[in-house]
């Protein structure tokens, strides 16, 4: 495959990357196509790559949702690369155990935990698959989010950057960095971002916390040196069943400002 280099003039070729399960893609699915997939077809050739779990069901009191999936709703996505993979096996042994012993940030008896370190393995998995096909421009997405704005500007803004450059959404980062989606520019910033999991006992031990998703986000950006650049890029999360979680897409500044002077 031809390596698209910014200023050569060649149309670049774009991934995207799905990562999890897909648990509500028949509900996003447009919203993916309308403001994810279409307008990065104007913009360069789109090579789809998706790691997937394998589960036909959902039980996860955190979020409320608990009943059946679909274990074949990903061909929705006709990815260009697939892989699924059986939960619990990427599990290795010692990993869980290890971090779990420093903490459980959510307190539900390291439920949510063990479905952080499920998605970051699925994050790794999708993003060597990408790498591996030579990728410069990646763009990660998670497919039970409803998209309300397209990412062209920022796949723009990626295509025409020198340096590698992580775009992350501004809103909901809990002072730390959003890990909800990202546009990624550049292979020492798509391992970073994409590889961060690889950190995640790191990141512990250094600390001596509990891990937090968002902060890995941070921790694995600042480690590797990478430039993150912050977008007003919204999409709200949706359940199994299609319901769409209500987001709070407010910079962090103006909740800070809100919260100090009192304004509704």
């Amino acid at each position: 495959m031809e390596t698209f280099r910014a200023g050569s003039g060649a149309r670049p070729t774009i991934a995207v990357c799905f990562f999890g399960i897909t648990r509500s893609l028949r509900y996003t699915l447009p919203s993916i196509t309308a403001n994810v997939l279409e307008p990065l077809r104007q913009l360069g050739d789109v090579r789809v790559y998706a790691h997937f779990f394998e589960q036909a069901e959902i039980d996860n009191p955190r979020s409320g949702e608990k009943g059946a999936l679909d274990p074949t709703e990903y061909r929705l996505l006709q990815a260009d690369r697939l892989m699924l993979e059986r939960p619990e096996t990427c599990l290795e042994p010692g990993w869980f155990e290890t971090i779990a012993a420093h903490g459980d940030f959510w307190k539900d008896d390291n439920r949510s935990l063990r479905n952080l370190l499920h998605q970051l393995h699925s994050l790794d998995a999708v993003t060597g698959m990408a790498l591996e096909d030579g990728m410069e421009i990646c763009v990660f997405c998670r497919p039970d989010l409803r998209y309300h704005d397209s990412l062209a500007p920022a796949v723009k803004r990626a295509i025409a950057a020198r340096d590698p450059l992580v775009q992350l959404p501004c809103w909901q980062s809990w002072f730390a960095m959003n890990d909800r989606f990202a546009v990624v520019r550049g292979a020492r910033a798509i391992a970073a971002y994409g590889q961060r999991g690889r950190l995640a006992v790191e990141l512990c031990q250094t600390r001596n916390e509990a891990l937090h998703a968002e902060s890995l986000v941070k921790y694995a950006m600042i480690r590797a040196g990478i430039r993150v650049r912050q977008i007003p890029t919204r999409a709200s999360r949706v359940r199994f069943d299609g319901t769409e979680v209500e987001e709070d897409f407010r910079h962090p500044r103006a909740i800070r400002i809100q919260d100090r002077f009192g304004i509704d």
